[in-house]
């Protein structure tokens, strides 16, 4: 069996492990370590069988469930481990060549501070299973608990699990996968199922029956991420404070994963903004941001292809934030949109927001802040800006993934 010195970390969090053969990457195992391992079948990656000579910074883990759940790759370090590998992450990953900008104090989010997620479904036959997913496979780990959850959330496990595994409800194929997503509102959770088939009256009246069991604010179903989501129990409309305005999500409307990292990404981008007047968000979805910044006379666009987020958002705001549904990803703002404003704010998915970052980069906006949830394409994005002249003069690492070797940040630029 291979057997070799980690000698450091990857960027998922892995161990590299040098062998006489190469270099191989093995989860779970930390630098100074002597790991014994058995390879897959690509020979680059490898399971931990045995470890030698512990690290002073390997911990036990909080979750019964590490090692095969896939929500989590780090919970085997110490604090200061941790720390220092989520921000010499990103530290790897910023632009090279960038000029010295103000490193601002990191906001770490606690543990059970997670209050949405989506767990994994699977049919086949009489064969039902429900949990979350194992690191890099569709397999499902059916967890009883979970260490990232805010209370609310972890607690409705257990209930899901047997509504869905332990009944007779018809499936509508013999075999299948769907997940279920939970938010956890102000008001309760808000549940929604994505299974590829149509709820018949036994489901309807299943899923009537557990929303009451559980107190849900509101379950909805759709067939695929593509379609809009049909409600099939409202006890109440799941509502959510941000900033002092009552916004009133749509199922599966995306947020931000936790309150606390939501907060410190809001403070920051109102810092960073100052008293810019007129402010374009971009990618602003139900308007965590646009909300944060709206202010007597502020005038705030909100721009996002999800029209029902972007009517939350205008509820929300009682008309005071404009907004305009559209694909950035293919009809960016233009240079001449862009211009009427005094700051620009981009939150974009985990691709980045390369075509947006170029049009931006033509334009004369004197501050632009780029929030970003994977700091590779955010590198990509920034190189863009810079050459087109904008100036890296701030940054704060958000870590609101925790667990997980994901960092978010939030950036301030200056032309």
């Amino acid at each position: 069996m291979p057997k070799g010195k980690v000698i450091g970390l990857g960027g998922a969090g892995d161990g590299i492990v040098e062998t006489r053969d190469g270099k191989v990457f093995v989860p779970f195992v930390l630098p100074g370590e002597t790991a014994e391992f058995e390879l897959d079948e690509t020979g680059k990656r490898g399971r931990a069988v045995r470890t030698e000579s512990p690290s002073a910074d390997r911990v036990a883990p909080v979750c019964p469930h590490f090692g095969t759940c896939g929500g989590c790759a780090l919970q085997h370090m110490s604090e200061a481990a941790y720390r220092r590998f989520k921000l010499s992450a990103l530290e790897r990953a910023l632009p090279a060549g960038a000029e010295p900008f103000e490193r601002d104090d990191p906001v770490f989010v606690p543990a059970r501070s997670r209050r949405r997620v989506s767990f994994a479904l699977l049919w086949n036959g009489k064969l039902r299973l429900f949990g979350l997913n194992e690191a890099k496979s569709s397999r499902i780990v059916s967890v009883e608990s979970c260490a990232q959850l805010v209370p609310e959330l972890e607690k409705l496990i257990l209930p899901l699990r047997k509504f869905l595994t332990e009944g007779d409800l018809p499936f509508g194929a013999k075999k299948g996968v769907g997940d279920v997503s939970v938010l956890q509102a102000d008001n309760g959770a808000d549940i929604l199922f994505t299974l590829p088939f149509s709820p018949d009256l036994r489901w309807r009246q299943a899923l009537s029956d557990f929303g009451a069991e559980v107190s849900a604010a509101r379950i909805s179903w759709r067939r695929s991420e593509r379609e809009s989501a049909e409600p099939l129990f409202v006890a109440r409309t799941p509502v959510l404070n941000v900033c002092g305005f009552t916004l009133k999500p749509p199922a599966g409307c995306f947020l931000q994963p936790g309150r606390e990292g939501e907060a410190a990404l809001q403070v920051k981008v109102r810092e960073y903004t100052g008293k810019a007047k007129k402010i374009a968000d971009l990618f602003c979805g139900a308007g965590t941001f646009s909300l944060a910044l709206l202010e007597k006379k502020r005038k705030i666009r909100g721009v996002d292809s999800a029209s029902e987020a972007l009517s939350a958002l205008a509820a929300a705001s009682e008309g005071r934030i404009e907004t305009e549904t559209r694909d950035l990803f293919r009809t960016p703002l233009f240079p001449d949109e862009l211009d009427a404003y005094d700051a620009v704010v981009f939150d974009p998915p985990r691709a980045g927001a390369k075509a947006q970052a170029e049009q931006i980069a033509l334009s004369s906006v004197p501050v632009v802040v780029a929030v970003s949830c994977n700091p590779a394409t955010f590198a990509r994005d920034a190189e863009i800006l810079s050459r087109g002249g904008y100036v890296m003069k701030r940054l704060t690492p958000v870590d609101q993934f925790v667990y997980s070797p994901h960092i978010e940040l939030v950036a301030l630029f200056e032309k």
